[in-house]
C-alpha cells in the first residue's frame, strides 16, 4: 500500500520512549501514513521489543538496523527507501498531538511546491519529566530551539529548521541529504537547510498547532556538556559555510574564557556557582557566560585537530 506521508523516527537506546512515540502516533486523527524507524544500533531492549510490537501493532512500520552511526545517517537511510512523497522527521522522544499528522499533511496537499517545509511546535513534555525554568529557556532563546521568535511573529528561515517536528517534500531530502561527517548530532540539519537555500531555495511555514511533545531531561550541567559538541559541530559548519553564523563574544568575555583555560579547577567551581545562580535568576548573565566557554572550547577542539591532520596547512 502507498501512502502520501512517512514518519521517520531513528531511535538510539531509548526504548521507553519510543514506545510513547508510538502510542502517540497510533493516536493520529489522520492515519493514512507509515512509519519508518531506523535504530542506530541500540543496545538496550528496542530491537525485541519492536519485533513483538510489530506483529500487534494498528501501524504500518518498517523497521531497520544499522551499525551505531548517528542519527543524520539514520535519516539518510530511511529518505532512501521511502515511496511516500512527503517525509515528516520526529525523534523517538517527541510524542506528537492528534491532529500532528494531519496539519503537516495539509500543508503539503495546499503548497505542492518542492520548496515548502512545514516546521510544527515542539514543547516540553510537562507528564513524563519536571520542566524547568532552565528547560524553558533551552526552547525558547536559541540555545536548542528559537521557537519564541516564533511564536512573537518572526518569519521562520533555514536557522528553524529543526528536524524534531519537521515535513518536507522527499524527493527534496533526497538531493539535499543531510552530511554524515558532523562530528556529533548537532547542526547537520541547520546545514542541510542553508544547503537547500543556496541551491534550491527555500520557504518555510511555521505550523505552532502541529503540536508535538519533547521528554527529554535537561540540566544546565548536561547542557554544559552539550554545547561543547555543539561547539565541535559549530566549527565544522563554518568551514562549510563561513560567516554564515557569525559568533561575536564580547572582549570581556574573550578575555575571561582564554585565563580560564589555564585554571580548570576555576572552571569548574565556576560551572557550579552558575548551576546555583538559576535558583535565583533565569537566565542570567553568568550562566550564559560558562555555556558560552563550554561552546568555545569545543569550537577551539575542532579547529585544533583539523590543524594536527596530516597534510594541513602550516600557519
Amino acid at each position: 500500500m502507498s501512502y502520501p506521508l512517512a514518519v521517520v523516527v531513528p531511535t538510539y537506546n531509548r526504548c521507553d520512549a519510543l514506545k510513547q512515540c508510538l502510542a502517540h502516533l497510533e493516536a493520529q486523527a489522520r492515519k493514512d501514513f507509515e512509519v519508518v524507524i531506523v535504530d542506530d544500533g541500540s543496545t538496550d531492549s528496542t530491537e525485541a521489543w519492536v519485533a513483538d510490537y510489530l506483529k500487534r501493532t494498528p501501524l504500518s512500520i518498517r523497521y531497520f538496523r544499522q551499525k551505531n552511526s548517528g542519527p543524520a545517517r539514520a535519516r539518510n537511510f530511511a529518505v532512501s527507501v521511502i515511496e511516500a512523497p512527503i517525509t515528516l522527521l520526529i525523534g523517538d522522544d517527541i510524542f506528537p498531538a492528534p491532529q500532528f499528522t494531519a496539519l503537516h499533511m495539509q500543508l503539503h496537499e495546499e503548497r505542492p511546491e518542492a520548496s515548502v517545509v512545514g516546521l510544527g511546535l515542539t514543547v516540553w513534555d510537562e507528564a513524563g519529566q519536571q520542566v524547568t525554568p532552565f528547560m524553558r529557556w533551552l526552547d525558547t532563546d536559541g540555545m536548542q530551539f528559537n521557537y519564541g521568535e516564533l511564536l512573537r511573529g518572526v518569519r521562520p528561515d533555514w536557522k528553524h529548521f529543526y528536524t524534531s517536528n519537521l515535513s518536507l517534500k522527499t524527493s527534496l531530502l533526497r538531493r539535499y541529504p543531510f552530511d554524515e561527517s558532523f562530528p556529533y548530532a548537532a547542526m547537520e540539519d541547520i546545514e542541510a537547510a542553508c544547503r537547500i537555500e543556496a541551491e534550491h531555495g527555500l520557504e518555510m511555514v511555521f505550523l505552532p498547532d502541529a503540536v508535538a511533545y519533547h521528554l527529554h531531561p535537561m540540566n544546565f550541567r548536561l547542557a554544559c556538556r552539550r554545547m561543547e559538541k555543539v561547539g565541535e559541530s559549530a566549527a565544522y559548519f563554518d568551514e562549510l559555510w563561513p560567516d554564515k553564523l557569525p559568533r561575536k563574544p564580547s572582549a570581556l568575555a574573550s578575555r575571561l574564557s582564554k585565563m580560564l583555560k589555564r585554571l580548570p579547577l576555576a572552571v569548574t567551581l565556576l560551572e557550579g556557582i552558575a548551576n546555583q545562580s538559576l535558583k535565583v535568576a533565569c537566565p542570567n548573565r553568568l550562566m550564559r557566560f560558562v555555556l558560552s566557554y563550554y561552546f568555545d572550547q569545543g569550537y577551539e577542539r575542532y579547529i585544533r585537530r583539523q590543524a594536527s591532520q596530516p597534510g594541513a596547512a602550516a600557519d
